[in-house]
């Protein structure tokens, strides 16, 4: 047990309760955790006599330990209590950050859409506002929308890699040994996989406009080099006249150029 605050008269220890506790604590292979904060974590609310003590323990284990190696237990100011109350914290464990939600376009583009929105879509069921109607109802229809974007485009890029190698297998079968049930078969897995194509270039045509309206115009290492690409892909390397005159130096392009709109 901790000192106290104060000085109050010595009362009688049952030391053989504490060497019972102190086996009961090696026998189950626990221990105190690290601490921080106040080193007492009660006291006896008196005015004339105030004690303090620590009579409350954060108690790990080595499995614990291992898991957590920074972890420790820190114990806050009592409040109202007589008691401090004590908080785990696992600076190493990040908290799970939850991501806004985002409407994909590709997902419009399956056959499942429409029934999805239809069975989480029931304004008339919801009591208030057209506005707060609104609201509430896109809000149930959330977790229907993410579920079938993970159903079927989570990891796109990998589901069209696995796509297009089953797709090749049937197409070396067709070329070595052609029948009509592997045609069939790979018009359909050919099918599937130009829709997977379709989805991940809406994907990542939109993921790169969410990005370019996040960091925009601002001097950063991503801003140059979309300048710079922006700048090669709009250069004009050379000019042909109406009789297919050749024009490749600078200084002949920029004659060019004033005479034509002049």
């Amino acid at each position: 047990m901790a000192s106290n605050h104060s000085s109050y008269p010595h009362s009688i220890i049952d030391v053989a309760g504490m060497d019972d506790m102190n086996t009961v604590l090696q026998e189950a292979e626990i221990f105190e955790a690290q601490a921080k904060g106040s080193p007492f974590t009660w006291w006896n609310n008196q005015e004339d006599n105030p004690i303090s003590k620590k009579i409350d323990h954060s108690l790990i284990n080595q499995a614990w330990a291992n898991s957590f190696p920074d972890s420790f237990a820190e114990y806050l100011e009592p409040d109202q209590s007589d008691h401090t109350p004590c908080l785990f914290r696992t600076p190493s464990v990040r908290s799970r950050i939850r991501k806004p939600f985002k409407f994909y376009h590709h997902i419009i583009d399956n056959p499942e859409f429409l029934v999805t929105v239809g069975n989480a879509w029931h304004p008339e069921s919801i009591v208030g506002t057209a506005q707060f109607k609104l609201m509430r109802s896109m809000k149930c229809l959330k977790k229907d929308l993410r579920g079938l974007n993970k159903r079927h485009y989570s990891g796109i890029s990998e589901r069209v890699k696995q796509q297009g190698a089953k797709v090749e297998v049937l197409q070396r079968a067709l070329l070595t040994s052609p029948d009509r049930a592997t045609a069939v078969e790979e018009h359909r897995e050919r099918d599937t996989l130009n829709k997977l194509f379709t989805a991940e270039q809406k994907f990542y045509r939109q993921r790169s406009r969410v990005r370019w309206a996040y960091v925009g115009d601002r001097n950063t290492t991503f801003y140059h080099k979309t300048v710079n690409q922006r700048v090669t892909q709009n250069h004009i390397h050379y000019l042909r006249d109406e009789d297919n005159n050749f024009f490749g130096a600078t200084s002949a392009i920029k004659e060019h150029s004033a005479a034509y709109f002049q």
